[in-house]
């Protein structure tokens, strides 16, 4: 459980440089590689209510505006409002003069105690309504705007085609979706009608600066101001089309649809993460997080005293093995090697910069406007690592391809402090569950050192490392950057090959960042 205590201490280097912890992380079982949200593709699924968990596909979606049709927003506080039933006494038809009860329904807020009574909306004597809904009043000059510009679209496609090949004059339409305009509106498709200019909306007009501004009225200063009846600013931006300024104007708005959606490798375009189809369900078809593949590992114990510049000082790590395979797990100096856009290799294992354990990622987001082609910086396992061989043709193809694919996350991080790797490997046996709630479980006798290895727990143990702060500012927080070495056995072969084929034993590395002063949980 060290991804749901420790989101600041210990974080994981991504194959495109971003920084984030294992909990953020995914593992691509065919590239064996790590990979974050930068590096894969998110693609929608299916669009659903998150309050009637009504499921509907993306092209109903799309035309209710990614709205439900029978949930209600509270304007006030955004919360789900619901339906409050009411008896009046109404005569009836035939005898006036008796009465009778009556039914009828209005929306109510339970956590502000707003009700659609308070907007002036009358009961309705249905539960699914209608309710009045906020109109746009620019709605038709919307309208003819947007389709004032498809037009044009459509007929700066038809005088490209036109060069290379006669096309049907339907086709273009067709893509943009506006087929259905063609014959009643703009016949643009026509190849007499393509010279003609097309009629401009009325509304379409260029935008005239002012010198002088108006001044502002009197009343602006006289007139008393309520606050309660005044609506803020983030109630207004939630009704765009009207941006009501008094709260007797609110009106409830519709739900907004909430989507399930499956991520896919850039590099491989195999999925990595497939949700259920039920909107109800909370399962996984393919779910394939980091911290189901790769070792945890946790900062089990803060430090007695600050780290002095120079000196050796004693940190214990917990490792955790969350696969079904036994692993043995080696510690090596941190060895992160970017790649340039050529594919040359950097001489410097880290960016110039800062670590901030405190952010969850300190990625720069907003890119540079003159940054011409992205290029990404990717890890992989040199022949002097491994200790022998050479880098593959399908290892260079695979680190081409990611060059090209991925984008490069300009993290902003140092590590200020050494390790001195142990000699011996750490075996973890696998994962057993029933492990976690046995406190008798008999653990594996691995004849470990005990100035290596104080403790063990089923598929865990704690480790003793020994680090050292080089001597920099003392005043920057102290990061350790270390590189994992494990074993992993890849079960994927076995599955996808036709013949009985044992599953593949791969060695992998993994590359992270270790805030020390944080105290852990």
């Amino acid at each position: 459980m060290s991804h749901l205590f420790q989101l600041d201490t210990v974080k994981y280097v991504c194959c495109c440089g971003s920084l984030k912890p294992i909990c953020n992380v995914y593992f691509c079982r065919h590239c064996l590689r790590l990979r974050c949200h930068y590096c894969v593709s998110h693609e929608v699924d299916s669009h659903y209510c998150g309050n009637c968990s009504e499921n509907m596909p993306s092209a109903e979606a799309k035309q209710k505006r990614n709205r439900c049709g029978t949930c209600y927003d509270c304007p006030s506080c955004k919360q789900t409002l619901s339906i409050r039933a009411t008896t009046i006494q109404v005569p009836l038809e035939d005898e006036p003069e008796k009465l009778v009860a009556k039914k009828l329904y209005y929306l109510a807020c339970g956590f502000c105690r707003w009700t659609s009574r308070d907007a002036g909306l009358p009961d309705s004597q249905n539960t699914s309504g209608p309710w009045a809904e906020p109109e746009n009043p620019l709605a038709q000059q919307i309208i003819e705007i947007s389709d004032y510009f498809r037009m044009l679209a459509i007929r700066e496609k038809n005088s490209k085609d036109k060069k290379f090949v006669q096309k049907s004059k339907y086709l273009a339409a067709g893509r943009h979706g506006v087929a259905h305009l063609l014959p009643r509106r703009y016949p643009v498709s026509v190849p007499e009608e393509m010279s003609k200019p097309l009629p401009t909306p009325l509304y379409l007009a260029p935008t005239e600066g002012m010198e002088d501004l108006p001044e502002l009225s009197d009343d602006v200063y006289e007139d008393e101001l309520i606050i309660p009846k005044v609506t803020s600013l983030t109630q207004r931006l939630r009704q765009l089309e009207t941006q009501p300024r008094e709260t007797s104007k609110l009106l409830p708005t519709h739900k907004q649809l909430l989507v399930k959606r499956s991520l896919r490798c850039r590099v491989c375009e195999r999925n990595i993460s497939k949700p259920e189809y039920s909107p109800v369900s909370i399962k996984f078809k393919i779910q394939l997080n980091a911290y189901f593949h790769v070792p945890q590992i946790r900062l089990m114990t803060p430090l007695n005293e600050p780290l002095v510049p120079g000196r050796k000082a004693r940190i214990v790590l917990r490792l955790a093995n969350p696969t079904q395979f036994p692993t043995a797990i080696r510690f090596l100096p941190f060895s992160f090697v970017p790649l340039q856009k050529d594919g040359s290799t950097d001489k410097r294992a880290l960016d110039a910069g800062k670590f901030d354990p405190t952010r969850e990622s300190s990625t720069d987001h907003s890119l540079p406007s003159h940054t011409l082609t992205p290029t990404t910086s990717i890890t992989f396992i040199t022949p002097s690592m491994t200790g022998g061989g050479t880098l593959g043709s399908g290892e260079s193809t695979q680190i081409m391809k990611e060059i090209h694919v991925l984008p490069r996350r300009s993290e902003r991080f140092s590590q200020n402090c050494d390790v001195i790797p142990p000699a011996d490997e750490i075996v973890l046996p696998p994962r057993d569950e029933t492990s976690d709630f046995d406190d008798f479980a008999e653990t594996p006798d691995f004849n470990d050192d005990p100035k290596l290895v104080p403790w063990r727990k089923a598929n865990k143990a704690a480790v003793y490392l020994d680090v050292i702060r080089q001597l920099t500012d003392g005043s920057e927080p102290p990061v350790l950057g270390i590189t994992i070495e494990y074993d992993y056995v890849n079960t994927i072969v076995a599955l996808e090959s036709k013949g009985v084929q044992e599953p593949q034993k791969v060695r992998l590395q993994a590359h992270l960042l270790i805030a020390l002063d944080r105290i852990p949980s």
